[in-house]
């Protein structure tokens, strides 16, 4: 046996050994080939959708970002029309009515949506109360239109996991709110006895005021009121 023909550590048989020029994975990683062949079955629309999402690098004045092809397709047109090429301008026109259209239908079906939603939760409660179940939500309290611009708010949960978190924020600030006026009050007498607060009592004061801050702030970052629709404010 030469030692052309030795099998052992690192040397496979001949047959089994990768010629010089061959890719040893001819069809690539899987993972490439699974990508090959999703694309292999896409249809012509969906092709084009996928293309448009990929993304380009542009450069504005001194500043590059990353953009769709469809923004930077966009971009381009009106970017023409603009330099006066006049089927440019008609499209980007064209295309901006459209949306515009677009916009305006979509904002009138949800201000027609809500309308009925708060005409009907009469009747939508009660089924709700004869079948055992909880009240819908949103409670039409929370609902807020504005005939002038068509625009829907909603301030309050619309499911009951979110009605059982703001329930929690209300009772935490509530805790919270006794403790700072009894601390307050504390204060206030100390200091008419002529024993005034300590520094670290002070820190508490303002630690219960960054608390009831963060509450706050997290109902104003969901766009609820301080309150639940529906039920006895205290």
């Amino acid at each position: 046996m030469t030692d052309d023909d030795q099998v052992g550590y690192r040397r496979p048989p001949k047959a089994f050994q990768f010629k010089k020029g061959q890719s040893g994975n001819p069809l690539g990683s899987s993972r490439k080939v699974r990508k090959r062949k999703r694309r292999q079955n896409l249809s012509l629309g969906d092709l084009v959708l996928e293309n448009s999402e990929n993304l380009l690098r542009v450069r504005e004045g001194n500043r590059t970002s990353s953009i769709s092809t469809k923004e930077a397709l966009l971009k381009k047109q009106t970017a023409m029309g603009l330099n006066g090429n006049r089927l440019a301008l008609k499209a980007s026109l064209d295309r901006i009515d459209k949306a515009e259209q677009a916009k305006r239908a979509e904002v009138l079906d949800l201000y027609k949506e809500a309308l009925d939603y708060k005409d009907n939760y009469p009747a939508l409660a009660e089924s709700h109360r004869n079948r055992g179940l909880p009240p819908p939500l949103p409670h039409p309290d929370d609902v807020h239109l504005n005939r002038s611009t068509g625009e829907v708010i909603i301030t309050g949960p619309r499911g009951p996991e979110q009605l059982a978190t703001l329930k929690k924020i209300l009772e935490a600030m509530k805790i919270f709110t006794t403790m700072l006026d009894e601390h307050r009050l504390d204060a206030e007498e100390s200091a008419r006895q002529g024993c005034p607060y300590s520094p670290g009592d002070f820190k508490i004061i303002s630690l219960i005021e960054s608390h009831l801050a963060s509450f706050e702030s997290e109902l104003d970052k969901r766009g609820w009121l301080p309150r639940v629709a529906g039920e006895k404010e205290t």
